[in-house]
């Protein structure tokens, strides 16, 4: 081997070394709390003709996003299903009750993501497990993240809204009381006011190539 083929195959090797060396930096996403004042959990569904809705006000929730890299970031959400509230006691007694979500035995809802594809420049499809009335079942959220900075709010800067919708069926959760009636289809939807903590949660580093571009907020105003 000759002095030129020796210093290019050194050079190399030293390459290959830092790629390997930074492939194994742990690598850190921050963490977003969902603002329980400013969050909560909508359904709607159809009786006969009309279309009812509600809301869980009881709502806990975290986001590790990591700016650019859509493929690790994550949502955790647990809904109080003692919080419903539809503006009719009636309805909320029913809907409560053992019929539908059953909350003496079922006292929370949840859903945790594990997989994220992005659909445009600050929105995603988000794949993750939804836990409703004790049974979990795969779902798919269409997702959204945007700024929500108000100059006029001291406390708002650098907070950013969340927001995902999906469709159940009732049914699939054991709550099939009244099918003449009511609808099977429910539409979800979590409209989160979320903040940025101090804590962040360690991701290992993979290669540059194979890290997904996409999903950044963008100021829309």
């Amino acid at each position: 081997m000759d002095i030129s083929s020796e210093r290019i195959s050194r050079a190399v090797g030293a390459v290959v070394c830092v790629l390997a060396t930074f492939a194994a930096v742990p690598a850190y996403a921050d963490i977003y709390e969902f603002d329980k004042r400013r969050t909560e959990v909508r359904f709607s569904y159809l009786m006969g003709l009309a279309k009812q809705s509600g809301h869980f006000s009881e709502v806990k929730g975290t986001l590790q996003f990591d700016d650019g890299k859509l493929d690790r970031s994550k949502v955790s959400a647990t809904v109080m299903t003692a919080s419903l509230v539809t503006g009719e006691p009636y309805v909320d007694d029913e809907l409560k009750g053992s019929d539908f979500f059953n909350v003496a035995s079922n006292p929370v809802m949840t859903f945790k993501s594990h997989s994220v594809r992005s659909t445009g420049p600050n929105t995603a499809d988000m794949d993750g497990n939804i836990t409703v009335n004790g049974i979990t079942k795969p779902i798919t959220f269409q997702v959204s993240l945007h700024p929500h900075d108000d100059p006029a709010l001291k406390y708002s800067a650098g907070l950013r809204e969340f927001r995902a919708t999906a469709q159940i069926q009732r049914s699939a959760f054991n709550m099939t009381a009244y099918p003449s009636m009511v609808g099977d289809a429910v539409g979800l939807e979590i409209v989160a006011v979320v903040r940025k903590t101090s804590k962040k949660a360690h991701q290992d580093v993979i290669a540059p190539e194979t890290v997904t571009k996409g999903w950044e907020p963008t100021n829309t105003q």
